[in-house]
């Protein structure tokens, strides 16, 4: 029985805030590393009433919408993220309500990494295989922006957004044909029980891309190829995760596969790093743009976890449902730009008194 992706959206922020602006407040990017070497010019940002779980609602109701699925024919729903706004509650659960699902419902949070999504992936594909739900609701959402500190390195490219794939045996537009996964320890990003802001263990250079996100990437996509017998050559799509806009090319250049395998899957020159949403944004702006009868190859990467990588057939039948919700190349192109004090009054980084003297303060 194949298991696949019966429908996807997408969301991310109207705010953005151009990355040299934030470079310009604290001297610490050079244009040129920023624009040239990283490849990175904006990144969302977000408003006052925006958190992970309102980017999660948006991206699946586009999800749902696009097919007008059934509230109740939602069995499962699992949301990867990082940046859950509650310490010690699920975001599932509420997700669910906002969606309308039903109660009698499988639903957690799978809430480790920048590879959340795709574990919620792997984990909606086991339950309808093994006949536990027919139908899974699976999001990947971040909001990376919030959690940085000011003046930090990362403060310029941390962004946020959301993806949510329908998972189903049934009216598929995409076949998952195979996932492989690498699983290791690594202490490069993290943030502590209590704290609010990710620090890295490594530093911010190239050994840290190495060690981490290249070694693990190439890992498991090449463990998923010798399981299929694939190689590049029978992707038309090559889909990474992508904290920069360069890091995809790297990783692919590593792998053997070719620039414009690539080039259709980059959104993070535009976006920055969405976090466990990042490839599955990535898969979504690929999704609006295929025609069927193309594969496609996904890899993602979550700081201390691994890589989880698929290989998928996309179907004719996702022609029906292209244009049918917003497309992620027309959520990157509405946006409203911000300047830095604005951002960060947004991200709620500026300190004020626990005990306010009036109601004005």
């Amino acid at each position: 029985m194949p298991i696949g992706i019966a429908s996807y959206g997408a969301y991310v922020p109207r705010r953005r805030i151009r990355v040299d602006e934030i470079a310009g407040v604290w001297q610490n990017l050079s244009p040129g590393l920023q624009q040239d070497k990283l490849l990175i010019t904006e990144r969302a940002v977000l408003g006052p009433d925006e958190d992970t779980n309102t980017l999660a609602v948006a991206a699946a109701q586009d999800a749902l919408g696009r097919i007008d699925l059934p509230r109740a024919a939602v069995h499962a729903l699992y949301l990867g993220t990082c940046t859950n706004p509650y310490d010690s509650r699920p975001s599932a659960t509420l997700i669910a309500e906002a969606l309308g699902l039903r109660p009698e419902l499988m639903a957690a949070d799978v809430q480790f990494s920048g590879k959340s999504g795709t574990a919620a992936i792997q984990i909606s594909m086991a339950l309808v295989s093994a006949g536990m739900a027919d139908t899974a609701l699976a999001i990947g959402a971040d909001t990376i922006n919030r959690h940085v500190a000011p003046g930090e390195l990362y403060e310029a490219t941390a962004s946020a957004g959301a993806a949510a794939f329908v998972i189903s045996s049934t009216d598929l537009v995409a076949e998952i044909e195979a996932s492989a996964s690498i699983s290791s320890d690594l202490s490069d990003f993290f943030r502590l029980e209590g704290e609010r802001y990710i620090k890295c263990a490594m530093g911010l250079g190239a050994t840290t891309w190495e060690v981490g996100y290249s070694d693990h990437i190439r890992r498991a996509v090449e463990a998923l190829m010798a399981k299929l017998g694939a190689s590049p050559k029978d992707y038309a799509y090559a889909v990474f995760q992508q904290p920069y806009g360069s890091t995809p090319y790297g990783v692919a250049r590593a792998l053997g596969f070719e620039r414009d395998q690539v080039a259709p899957a980059v959104i993070a020159d535009r976006i920055g790093d969405c976090g466990a949403a990042s490839s599955l944004l990535a898969l979504a702006h690929v999704f609006d743009k295929a025609k069927g009868d193309e594969r496609v190859l996904l890899a993602s990467y979550g700081f201390g976890a691994g890589s989880d990588a698929f290989s998928l057939r996309i179907l004719p039948r996702i022609r029906e449902i292209n244009g049918k919700a917003a497309s992620v190349e027309s959520l990157l192109n509405d946006k409203i730009m911000t300047d830095y004090a604005t951002a960060i009054k947004f991200e709620y980084k500026y300190l004020k008194s626990a005990f306010p003297l009036s109601a004005y303060l």
